[in-house]
């Protein structure tokens, strides 16, 4: 669906009424957008032509607010900018009406967005949604409702990231509301070109060759994402670069070909970029190669080469090559985002240290990567933290932390980070950030799981806490629909003593890790799929818990939470379930209610004292922990995990496997594990849900004392 249709339908029948005046949050574009690139849309969601609330889904930096404030100027809408407004709750909306109109227009106002005649723009709903609980989102949603009940045709237009968009549909779909649901797409070829060209200015007629090729170049690097968009009827193509399409990759582009003005020499050094990760390893190169321009063509013969001839000749030799270094530089850019003062010093000499830091706090200021006082975009974001965290200097990983919990995470960084980090081990406390980050993808056509697998606490001893474990995330993104997925694999250490944070989203997340997990959000910590954590501590703090399917389909994996731990703290003040199951085992716990009420005070590690059968008791049942569902029904875990040391610990664990696979228990293909459910039940004489409660029976030890 081309803008003018999707124009179109929110114009129809509208009669704009003018404000009594515009706030911050509650405005009327009154400008023209400019540059605007007209977008294309998807219908995903879509049973009538006008529905009353019209939903647009896109990940996130993709271009949602230009999008929104281009129909504002068009048709004459307000939009209610919600990551500028008080939290929202009961009577929002109508509140917002009748102050924001003249007192004798109010009633025209309210008619007029039950009939379709005037319409509201909604922006940032995912950030409206970090402010407030779970019920008053949920009022504020009834609120949009009852206000466009009747609404033949669109009188509410409503833009967000994927994830919170997919749930609001799935609540007013539940409501019964009129609703559709449309997906901004990523730009094609041609509307790629067309918004480069828009972001270069004061090009000579006579560079206009090279510029041309040197766009072209790059863009064609980046064709296998734009032939997902210009040829859709297509099979092979690869829905996991859909992000390349959008303004964010475009703007990286523009910056380099605005600040490279020696286009053939660019066209030189772009050339040879080639490998099996092209499209991410352009983006690192464009990176890398505004940092080093930045070094070479500004810095060094501005202010390094001076201060280094006023020092000794080794020490002017090594100022030349460390002063203002891509990392250095990525570490100011934070620094500069976060309004704090740059952590580290750089010269032991304090009349040259000053003189460097002087002259690098002027030059900053134009630095490729900045806009004013923040970082230019998500592609660059993602690339300076993701050097800073994997720099060897301490103060540049707590600048890359701290931006990470300031600023919400993006597709981008998953990526990014991944091509940058190749085999290093990272930092756990980024773990929640690269799954926050691969949340991105999920929606009506993906799905996402994540596992942080570790030894087990209840495997581990409490003298762990000074030893550093091995410890991996790995995340899996899957299109169903085309048959394709990716997995993203990231190592670490951890130890007993640490905390990973965790939240505030939970999507198909399984975590087996011997030290403490905290869930953490916001406004609500939202547990979406099928959703375990077994750590020795765990710690709650939110406002409010939700569960969630993954979708409205009915043949989703269903919500559920379980936690297994030694002891779980914390406090929320309201748990939505939604039909979903909650269960929290542990030996002792600091919960009130609600979250009280779901707990269940575990029996002992092994139902027997005998201690060889014990140990074949932890074995299957921590090989069973293992398992998760997937989007092709049934359990099912990779063979290398399963059969992993930190799983089988030994000779009795390849035992037990051997005779779980002997008895048909588990099937095996190539690359798989498959749980037969029939045989689990039959031949162990006990539940899934009964094995996980570290309950027995009768079946079960007697097939534990035949191995």
């Amino acid at each position: 669906m081309q803008y003018r249709m999707f124009r179109s339908i929110i114009a129809s029948n509208k009669e704009p009424i003018t404000l009594a005046s515009d706030s911050d949050s509650f405005f009327v574009k009154r400008t023209h957008v400019d540059p605007y690139i007209e977008p294309n849309f998807s219908k995903i969601d879509f049973p009538k032509e006008k529905p009353s609330i019209l939903l647009v889904s896109a990940i996130g930096a993709s271009g949602k607010t230009t999008v929104a404030q281009a129909i504002s100027f068009d048709i004459q809408l307000p939009i209610l900018d919600l990551a500028k407004h008080k939290a929202v709750g009961d009577n929002t909306l109508t509140g917002i009406l009748t102050t924001a109109y003249p007192l004798n227009a109010v009633g025209t106002v309210l008619k007029g967005l039950q009939h379709g005649k005037y319409g509201i723009i909604i922006d940032g709903i995912d950030e409206g949604r970090t402010k407030t609980t779970e019920q008053g989102f949920e009022a504020f949603l009834d609120d949009l409702i009852q206000r466009s009940d009747s609404s033949a045709a669109t009188a509410i237009i409503v833009f967000g990231r994927s994830q919170v968009i997919l749930n609001t549909w799935i609540y007013l779909e539940d409501k019964g509301a009129n609703v559709g649901l449309v997906q901004l797409d990523p730009f094609s070829i041609e509307q790629a070109k067309e918004y480069i060209d828009s972001h270069i200015e004061g090009r000579s007629s006579g560079q206009n060759v090279n510029y041309a090729q040197a766009r072209d170049l790059i863009l064609t690097k980046l064709s296998a994402a734009f032939s997902a968009v210009t040829h859709k009827e297509k099979d092979d193509q690869d829905p996991f670069l859909s992000f390349i399409g959008y303004p964010p990759v475009l703007d990286a582009i523009s910056t380099l070909l605005q600040a490279e003005k020696n286009y053939h020499n660019l066209l030189q050094s772009l050339e040879p970029a080639t490998n099996d990760r092209l499209e991410i390893k352009l983006l690192v190169d464009i990176s890398e190669y505004l940092l080093k321009r930045e070094h070479k063509d500004k810095a060094l013969p501005n202010f390094i080469d001076e201060i280094a001839n006023d020092a000794s000749p080794e020490l002017g030799q090594e100022f030349r090559r460390s002063l203002y270094i891509a990392e250095e530089q990525c570490a100011r850019v934070l620094s500069r985002a976060l309004g704090r003062q740059f952590p580290r010093r750089i010269i032991e000499d304090d009349s040259l240290n000053e003189r460097y830091e002087s002259a690098v706090g002027e030059w900053c200021n134009d630095h490729p990567f900045l806009e004013e006082d923040r970082v230019r975009n998500v592609v660059f974001a993602a690339f300076a933290v993701a050097r800073c965290a994997l720099s060897n200097i301490s103060e540049y990983h707590d600048l890359a932390h701290s931006y990470v919990v300031e600023h919400q995470s993006t597709y981008h960084f998953l990526y990014i980070f991944h091509e940058l980090a190749h085999d290093t081990e990272i930092e756990v406390r980024y773990f929640n950030t690269l799954i926050q980050s691969g949340s991105e993808s999920v929606g009506v056509n993906a799905n996402i799981s994540a596992e942080i697998t570790g030894t087990a606490w209840e495997e581990s001893d409490d003298e762990l806490q000074e030893i550093d474990t091995d410890v991996e995330l790995v995340i899996t993104i899957e299109f169903p629909d085309k048959d394709q997925a990716r997995t993203f694999v990231f190592s670490g250490k951890i130890d007993g003593a640490e905390s990973i944070p965790m939240g505030p989203y939970l999507v198909n997340a399984s975590v087996i890790v011997p030290c403490a997990v905290h869930l953490t959000g916001p406004s609500v910590i939202e547990s979406i799929g099928s959703c375990s954590i077994s750590a020795r501590r765990v710690s709650i703090t939110a406002p409010a818990l939700t569960l969630r399917r993954v979708s409205r389909q009915s043949t989703d994996i269903g919500a559920e939470l379980f936690i297994n731990a030694r002891s779980v703290e914390g406090h929320v003040n309201e748990v939505s379930n939604r039909g979903g199951l909650i269960e929290i085992q542990c030996s002792d716990h600091e919960l009130s209610y609600p979250l009280a009420k779901y707990v269940k005070i575990k029996r002992t590690v092994a139902p027997t004292k005998d201690a060889i059968l014990s140990e074949k008791y932890r074995r299957l049942r921590r090989i069973f922990s293992e398992f998760a569902s997937h989007g092709k029904g049934g359990l099912a875990k990779y063979r290398q995990k399963i059969e992993h040391e930190r799983v089988l610990r030994g000779d009795i664990g390849r035992c037990v496997l051997n005779a779980l696979v002997s008895e048909q228990i588990l099937s095996m293909d190539t690359k798989f594990y498959h749980v037969n459910m029939n045989e689990f039940s039959a031949k162990l004489g006990i539940s899934w849900r009964q094995l996980r409660t570290y309950e027995t029976s009768d079946k079960l030890d007697i097939f534990l004392r035949k191995i």
